[in-house]
């Protein structure tokens, strides 16, 4: 199996949901969910905590985890995420990394563990695997239809299905993330994950929803 550095990018605060990786979710936060997840896996050399935060970073370093001190302008919207990559990858050690973000709770271990078994029997006909789910949906764009035609109307199960990318966990090789300023390139293999359990808190009502989830599925209530 290819040696995979696990690295969470975890800011202090959020424009959209003001300090979701750390505020309480269920019986938990995002960021020790994420950390207890693969904690409990066996296909990471290292799992490393990248933050500008110092309550993060204390934290992160609490529990017993490696961490980047992270250069605060690399937390801003000032700073273009493709420079956020480059930076990150060239400060952190590891041939091939993970790119996981905390804000999938709801995928658990053994899809980590899969995804980078399926990562090292990759072809290199491919040159990354991000995480994504199929949208098997009546999709538009400008107006028209996208994978179906209106007439004669197809049954959802015949739609031509489209992926979504839940950057649940994206790898690559490292040297390709600084070069690349991405984690996706241009042969990328996709990792497919269930819709259900790929949900990305971006905003409150994702932040709600995922908890409800979350209660419901662990018997939280």
């Amino acid at each position: 199996m290819k040696s995979v550095v696990a690295l969470i990018p975890v800011k202090g605060n959020s424009e959209r949901v003001a300090k979701k990786n750390i505020r309480n979710f269920a019986n938990t936060n995002l960021l020790e969910l994420k950390l207890s997840q693969l904690e409990r896996t066996s296909c990471f050399s290292d799992i490393i905590i990248s933050s500008e935060d110092k309550e993060i970073l204390n934290k992160v370093k609490s529990l017993g985890f490696n961490f980047h001190e992270r250069d605060p302008k690399y937390s801003t919207s000032d700073i273009p995420m493709s420079s956020v990559y480059s930076y990150i990858a060239s400060e952190i050690h590891g041939e091939h990394i993970a790119w996981v973000n905390v804000t999938n709770p709801l995928v658990e271990s053994k899809f980590y563990q899969d995804a980078v078994t399926s990562y090292s029997e990759m072809s290199i006909d491919y040159d990354c695997m991000p995480s994504a789910y199929k949208l098997q949906e009546y999709l538009i764009y400008r107006e028209k239809p996208v994978n179906f035609s209106p007439n004669p109307w197809p049954k959802s199960q015949d739609l031509d299905g489209m992926y979504s990318l839940s950057f649940a966990i994206n790898q690559l090789k490292r040297e390709d993330m600084i070069s690349w300023g991405s984690t996706i390139g241009n042969k990328p293999k996709l990792f497919v994950l269930p819709q259900d359990i790929s949900i990305d808190i971006d905003t409150e009502e994702d932040f709600n929803y995922a908890q409800f989830l979350y209660k419901k599925r662990f018997n939280l209530e």
